[in-house]
């Protein structure tokens, strides 16, 4: 087993009485085979980002589902979020044996872009290996899809994002439903409104099934696996 790591500059955790330097380690390890002397296994960081708006005001709304989906992901891996880090709010852990950095940008949505772009740079994540989770108007209440890259739409998160990785689009993204504005709703009303009862429950079993994309994702890369999640999230309220 070859293992290496590095050690970034200081990030701060918050403590009642004052700010504390912490130098976090990333361990990077790979085996070789005893039949052969070639490398097996690379893990490679991931930096996954949920966009959002920071706030209790905004808790709960149809625009900070990304921010819900970092929240899970924290609670399964065990990851804790208590660091300010690049304008974000950040905690650093594992996925298995695969190390992973989970990210809440606290510049509110339209600026988020510069603490993806500052800390992707700061932990040298290559592009492949940033996930960005947001909210999507053009999917169903509750439907997930993950791709290997995309557009901006009409997404002003994921436009400053882009942006601020030099206008590039060859990042995954895992995209959560949240449907339309209903007749002549005005679409920022929508957006920073609460889900229904029915909505909710629909929202809460996505997240379920978003962190365990993620998860296969991280540990496998764009596999059949993923193939076949979007398939079943494409047809997921299809009666047949």
């Amino acid at each position: 087993m070859f293992c290496s790591a590095y050690t970034p500059s200081c990030i701060y955790h918050f403590h009642v009485n004052k700010p504390v330097c912490r130098k976090p380690r990333f361990r990077v390890c790979s085996s070789t085979s005893s039949e052969s002397d070639r490398f097996k296994v690379e893990y490679t960081p991931w930096l996954i980002v949920g966009l959002g708006n920071p706030g209790n005001k905004y808790h709960g709304t149809r625009h900070n589902v990304g921010f819900e989906m970092i929240d899970k992901l924290a609670r399964k891996e065990g990851v804790l979020m208590n660091t300010i880090q690049s304008k974000a709010l950040i905690g650093i852990g594992a996925i298995e044996e695969v190390p992973i950095l989970l990210a809440k940008p606290q510049t509110y949505m339209n600026f988020s872009g510069e603490s993806v772009g500052s800390l992707a740079a700061h932990y040298q994540v290559p592009l492949r290996h940033i996930l960005l989770v947001y909210d999507e108007m053009a999917l169903p209440n509750g439907v997930l899809r993950l791709q290997p890259k995309g557009g901006q739409g009409y997404h002003n998160g994921v436009k400053s994002v882009m942006g601020n990785l030099d206008g590039r689009r060859n990042f995954p993204r895992l995209s959560i439903g949240i449907g339309h504005p209903p007749g002549n709703m005005d679409m920022k009303a929508f957006l920073l409104q609460k889900f229904s009862t029915s909505e909710r429950r629909q929202i809460d079993e996505s997240l379920e099934q978003g962190s365990e994309a993620v998860k296969t994702l991280v540990l496998s890369g764009f596999s059949e696996g993923i193939s076949r999640f979007n398939l079943v999230q494409k047809y997921k309220f299809h009666k047949v």
